[in-house]
């Protein structure tokens, strides 16, 4: 079974900050790092985890 961080479509394609390494619980996104960063950090998580949450279906090349 493959874990899953992320399990809506809402973020697909969206950096997405979530609380820490062990939660998946969303707490800020964006187009950019940064906005999802800043968004994280205006509700009082100071160490946000940020990860790219790719579109379902398409190739990701990095």
């Amino acid at each position: 079974m493959v874990k899953t961080l992320i399990k809506s479509t809402k973020y697909d394609g969206k950096y997405v900050a979530l609380e820490d390494f062990d939660s998946h619980k969303v707490v800020g996104d964006g187009k950019t790092p940064r906005e999802a960063y800043d968004k994280a950090i205006a509700k009082g998580y100071l160490e946000p985890v940020i990860v790219f949450a790719p579109i379902k279906g398409r190739i990701q090349i990095y």
